[in-house]
């Protein structure tokens, strides 16, 4: 008899286990927190030259590529989707692999040169498929 009330109260703390993490999804979105060099703050500077030419092609429900033209002295470049930063990169170009399909994102690149942040680029607004 003891061992199944045992049984029977494992499987409730199971099932309530599994409800309540049911009820609380979590998002599967990943989000770089990216800090400058100590001293630098979070400024913009502004005399550094800004991003140009990004074209975003979507290439499917769950892939967007990103290029741009280079910026001199940049050591690595922030894309910003929406209002975070996916990724930071040293190329000149991105794919964006954690896209759901019919969603819209705007995107922008901001370069880093000598540890100080850009300005962002201008931004591009795009929808994936379904």
């Amino acid at each position: 008899m003891k061992s199944i009330v045992a049984t029977l109260v494992v499987l409730s703390l199971t099932t309530i286990s599994c409800t309540e993490s049911d009820e609380n999804p979590q998002s599967n979105k990943s989000e770089i927190k990216p800090e400058l060099p100590p001293g630098r703050g979070s400024e913009v500077d502004s005399r550094i030259t800004k991003v140009t030419g990004l074209v975003v092609k979507v290439s499917g429900p769950t892939e967007i590529n990103l290029t741009w033209n280079s910026v001199p002295n940049v050591t690595t470049y922030w894309i910003y989707r929406d209002d975070y930063v996916p990724a930071i990169v040293a190329a000149t170009n991105y794919a964006d692999t954690a896209v759901n399909p019919r969603t819209t994102y705007t995107y922008a690149i901001a370069p880093v040169v000598n540890g100080a942040l850009g300005p962002k680029s201008a931004s591009v607004t795009v929808t994936t498929p379904r």
